[in-house]
């Protein structure tokens, strides 16, 4: 089970690595929102994937090159200030 939010401008305009890492990290997202409500099947799920996204985030994250790095900061920015 794979939670993802399809983002086509961000994907077009990112490096493959950069757009794996943004898809891992809205995973990682949905997992916490499925875990804070605190019900239903997709908890137990998202409980026990979240480690997985976490890992898989931290080896793209740790295999990026510099430039991949400051992409993957913009980006995430954008979707923090997004959150807010």
């Amino acid at each position: 089970m794979i939670f993802t939010r399809s983002d086509e401008d961000t994907a077009s305009q990112t490096s493959p690595r950069v757009a794996r890492a943004l898809e891992t990290y809205r995973s990682v997202i949905a997992c916490h929102e499925h875990i804070t409500r605190g019900s239903g099947v997709h908890l137990l799920t998202a409980a026990l994937m979240l480690p997985c996204y976490q890992a898989e985030f931290r080896d793209l994250a740790l295999a990026m090159t510099p430039e991949e790095e400051r992409e993957l900061r913009y980006a995430l920015d954008a979707i923090c200030e997004t959150a807010a």
